[in-house]
């Protein structure tokens, strides 16, 4: 059905880069908390089959609805996999997940699932937030056709620059297909684990404003910076938020989530 058949009052912010540890989790995880942590409605949406964020969030998946469902079976829709968690709702995460390129592929609607999946929750959210997986196959594309912008996560190494092109062709293409996003916008480029001791880093860094404007979008000023509770929270399945509260990136994630919402247009 794609994205233009309703109107949308709940914003979708897919986090995506199909590069591997970039920190799209942690972003996704803190974006979610952060934002419920300021009173709005939030929907945090596992696409990532190494279920990160459901294993965070304590779920326990056994016999209920994933986002694997919703992706491959018409006989779901995103209410039926709602749960709560301390940093707002959640639609859990599958391992099946890494099956579902091959059993989406069969479907006419295969782009669409997820949109059509989140047709009847405009209402209950402010925000949807979409944890992607490390690709840009029929999932993500997925993502991207449900979410009204993409923030795209970079580690400062070059590597990480030369994917942003392969996410700006996918982009594209979902724009192009009148049918399935055109209003699709990358909110911004946002650097994750920095390291301002290292000249590469900052080399990066400052390559990224012009690398963004060529691509229509910008970067985020707030830079999020390499800090080990990071990982230790996620190893202990619980919020960064609580586990080191004094640590810099919560302050990071803070100023983040404040800088994105300073921006809105609506």
């Amino acid at each position: 059905m794609g994205k233009e058949s309703w109107e949308r009052k709940m914003k979708t912010i897919a986090i995506c880069n199909h590069k591997g540890g970039v920190g799209k989790t942690a972003l996704s995880m803190a974006i979610a908390e952060g934002l419920h942590r300021k009173g709005k409605r939030t929907l945090l949406i596992d696409l990532d089959q190494q279920m990160n964020a459901t294993q965070q969030a304590k779920i326990d998946t056994t016999d209920e609805v994933t986002v694997y469902d919703l992706l491959t079976s018409f006989d779901y829709t995103a209410k039926d996999g709602i749960k709560h968690f301390d940093g707002g709702d959640i639609i859990p995460g599958d391992v099946l997940v890494s099956n579902a390129e091959s059993d989406m592929a069969k479907l006419d609607t295969r782009l669409t699932m997820l949109a059509d999946a989140m047709e009847g929750i405009d209402d209950d959210y402010d925000y949807a937030i979409i944890d992607c997986p490390p690709s840009l196959g029929l999932v993500t594309r997925n993502a991207m056709v449900a979410a009204d912008e993409l923030i795209v996560p970079v580690i400062p190494n070059r590597s990480s620059l030369e994917g942003f092109t392969n996410i700006q062709k996918c982009v594209n293409s979902v724009r192009r297909n009148k049918r399935l996003n055109p209003n699709l916008r990358i909110a911004g480029i946002v650097v994750n684990m920095f390291d301002g001791r290292t000249s590469l880093s900052r080399g990066v860094v400052n390559e990224l404003p012009s690398i963004a404007r060529a691509a229509n979008t910008k970067m985020f000023h707030t830079i999020i910076r390499k800090c080990e509770a990071v990982n230790k929270a996620q190893s202990a399945n619980v919020s960064i938020f609580d586990y080191d509260p004094n640590c810099n990136a919560v302050a990071d994630f803070t100023d983040f989530v404040n800088e994105y919402l300073e921006g809105e247009d609506y």
